[in-house]
């Protein structure tokens, strides 16, 4: 059943169903209509006859005009004039029907006629054939008019036309149809096997095989088919390889501190269960890896629901510099245990609208990636600061080695970093090495912009912009009288 419910197949009958409806139609207009068709277009010369003597009727020339109708359209042509009872006949046709006695006799007619006109298919039995003869009148009055005219024109036979026409129609259907047969299931083949071709790399997708060129064609539609499948293909091999380096990063991560653990809980076990001094130390490695897990485990949850977009922003207003001495306050313990210094520079009463939560959590982000990579100076310095526009700036310098130009766009993607040692993209060595992309997303979600800039060997800043949260003016009472439009002033961050 798939067989006929192929395109190639069903391309093809409809090719064939396309050329026998044209034969049929072929066939009713030209052969089985063509006798009532020969009729009218008889009937309607007849017509023209009349109405072209009829409008030249008052010309001088009126004679050479009845007599070029007859001619020209084989007729046979009479003017009777009843008043005078004389008749004036112009015979093209040398047919043997007693026309002349006929058409005396169709004046009572034409004036009992209500459009003063009569029509008949006159039959000669004799010649076996048909006439047409068609009269009226020419004057104001069909009752009392100047003369009538008679129009009479022969149907020839036209038997054997058709049956040559018949026999002629049945050689090209057979023709035809074989032409049809082999074009169409050409034409079928040109346009499906690119996309059976297209079908059997798609195929391949699922078995891994990720990087296959598919072809060109010529045909724009599947020419496009083609290439978005070959970019598909190409984006989902990057998934794949990023899926696989996740993996292994995240693998390495967990499995560390896990070893981490399990061999300083057997030190604390074998040797130094009963030395204070050093189960405080190993108990010490224990909660900081413990800790280390738990922050990749979060990191990668928020990452995952950020990137998903399932997580709800819940804006409002607060004052960003009084929050950010907050999150600082968390890396005091640094400045004690490693000597980190973090040198705030904030303006304040620095007022915005944001996802306080989310916020801090960017602001955390950005600091730890500093005091991770800090230089030899320990300093990480924190701004934040107005800019023209009703804009605000945050910024989180270091003076570490800094990042090349050509590694510098990678440092957002997630869980990876640019290492020192190769120049390509590894997992961060301290913390979960996502911490950017959260950043990242976070801004996104926000519609702040950000950025980073470095240089190798001197450091790198990282920032964001926000709008300024500014209170307006209270808008004052409008006159009672007053017909003037009040602005809405929406405008609340800018």
């Amino acid at each position: 059943m798939n067989f006929f419910r192929s395109i190639k197949v069903r391309v093809w009958a409809l090719f064939e169903v396309v050329v026998v409806a044209m034969l049929a139609f072929t066939y009713i207009f030209l052969i089985a209509m063509f006798p009532n068709f020969y009729e009218w277009m008889k009937t309607y010369e007849i017509s023209e006859a009349l109405v072209e003597i009829r409008t030249n009727w008052y010309k001088d020339d009126i004679a050479d005009i009845i007599n070029k109708q007859a001619s020209e359209k084989k007729m046979y042509i009479e003017i009777y004039f009843p008043q005078v009872n004389y008749s004036f006949s112009v015979d093209r046709i040398s047919a043997g029907l007693p026309l002349e006695s006929l058409t005396k006799t169709l004046g009572s007619e034409v004036a009992a006629s209500e459009k003063g006109m009569v029509y008949k298919r006159l039959r000669d039995e004799r010649l076996d054939n048909t006439a047409l003869l068609m009269g009226s009148y020419i004057g104001d009055d069909k009752n009392n008019p100047e003369a009538y005219i008679f129009i009479c024109n022969f149907l020839q036979p036209i038997g054997t036309t058709v049956s040559i026409f018949v026999r002629q129609f049945f050689f090209v259907g057979i023709i035809m149809m074989i032409l049809t047969i082999f074009m169409s299931a050409l034409f079928s083949y040109k346009i499906s096997e690119p996309i059976i071709r297209i079908n059997n790399s798609a195929k391949e997708l699922p078995q891994g095989k990720f990087n296959a060129e598919i072809e060109r064609y010529d045909y724009a539609e599947i020419k496009q088919l083609a290439g978005t499948l070959t970019s598909a293909s190409k984006e989902i091999a990057k998934s794949d390889d990023l899926r696989r380096e996740l993996m292994a990063n995240i693998s390495h991560d967990l499995r560390t501190p896990l070893t981490m653990i399990k061999a300083y809980a057997e030190m604390i076990r074998d040797l130094s269960g009963d030395n204070p001094e050093k189960r405080e130390r190993h108990l010490k490695v224990i909660i900081d890896e413990t800790d280390r897990l738990s922050s990749l485990v979060t990191d990668i949850l928020d990452l995952s629901k950020l990137q998903a977009g399932v997580t709800e922003m819940h804006l409002e207003t607060f004052n960003f510099s009084a929050r950010l001495s907050g999150v600082i306050s968390r890396f005091d313990i640094m400045k004690e245990s490693d000597g980190i210094i973090i040198d705030l520079n904030a303006e304040p009463d620095i007022m915005i609208t944001a996802d306080v939560t989310k916020l801090e959590q960017v602001v955390y982000n950005l600091i730890n990636n500093a005091v991770t990579y800090t230089g030899d100076d320990n300093t990480v310095y924190v701004r934040l600061i107005r800019r023209e526009g009703g804009r605000v700036r945050f910024e989180v310098e270091d003076h570490g080695e800094g990042i090349s130009a050509e590694n510098l766009p990678y440092i957002w993607d997630r869980y990876y970093k640019v290492s020192e040692r190769n120049k390509t993209h590894k997992r961060a060595k301290m913390g979960s090495g996502i911490g950017l992309s959260i950043v990242k997303n976070v801004l996104e979600q926000h519609g702040f912009a950000y950025g980073a800039e470095s240089s190798e060997g001197k450091g790198s800043t990282f920032w964001f912009e926000a709008p300024e949260y500014a209170e307006q003016p209270e808008e004052p009472a409008k006159p009672a009288h007053s017909k003037r439009f009040i602005t809405d002033k929406s405008n609340k961050a800018k």
